[in-house]
């Protein structure tokens, strides 16, 4: 199947499986395990969780992990790709993440993978994160940096008349940070990753592990991906 032939949903989900996507699902994934996305024996929350690839991913070994989105067809899905030994590990809930049907204090691991970019109200999405992590619990933003080589791509092709990054709020690092702040958790940035170009010949030749190593070491301001992460206030 051509991906012309795919749903919007399917061909997001796809973009994975190709060598590129798969460097950068492994590239984010390694990050977001280095900010602490791990709930061991406990509750895990994604917002935005699209198809479900990220939390599938870091799910194992919770006790109970829930992705909230809008979009039905991406939660059905994301409910489709499940495992079949283990369909029961997540919980796809179809939300609003400005109002989540959660409780209070009801999650140890809350967190946002480039998500928050694309929320009318990215205050709102960060209040309902904060109120429905455990004090003491995780919270991890993981966004596009507005900087990055990659963004030249995405602004040629919304110019162009690609619709995937039309009305996209890029936020650098330290407008999270202290969003988080204002909500009662103390972050900081954890680190940058995808330093090399969305070149697909660079994987065609095997060359994505020097181009990422060489990029990290030349730009390291220019990664396209970045991940912001601290604890709820206690108090």
């Amino acid at each position: 199947m051509q991906m012309a032939d795919l749903s919007p949903a399917e061909r997001y989900d796809a973009w994975y499986d190709i060598p590129l996507g798969a460097a950068c699902l492994r590239a984010e994934l390694d990050l977001l395990r280095e900010a602490g996305a791990a709930a061991p024996g406990g509750v895990m929350l994604e917002i935005g969780c699209g198809t479900g690839r990220f939390l599938r991913e870091l799910a194992e070994g919770t006790r109970l992990a829930v992705g909230t989105d809008h979009d039905a067809q991406r939660l059905e899905l994301a409910r489709r790709n499940m495992p079949a030994h283990s369909p029961e590990c997540c919980k796809w809930v179809l939300a609003d993440n400005a109002h989540l049907p959660l409780a209070d204090e009801c999650c140890d691991v809350v967190f946002a993978n480039t998500a928050l970019c694309f929320a009318p109200d990215a205050d709102a999405v960060i209040g309902e994160m904060v109120r429905v992590c455990r004090r003491g619990g995780r919270m991890i933003v993981g966004e596009l940096n507005p900087y990055a080589p990659w963004q030249l791509w995405r602004r040629a092709a919304t110019w162009l008349g690609r619709r995937d990054f039309q009305g996209v709020t890029w936020r650098q690092p330290r407008e999270l940070v202290r969003l988080l702040g204002e909500h009662g958790c103390d972050a900081e940035v954890v680190g940058r990753a995808i330093f090399s170009p969305p070149l697909k010949f660079l994987d065609r030749l095997g060359w994505r592990p020097t181009a990422e190593n060489f990029g990290r070491r030349v730009w390291p301001w220019a990664g396209a991906y970045f991940v912001v992460a601290g604890s709820r206030s206690g108090g």
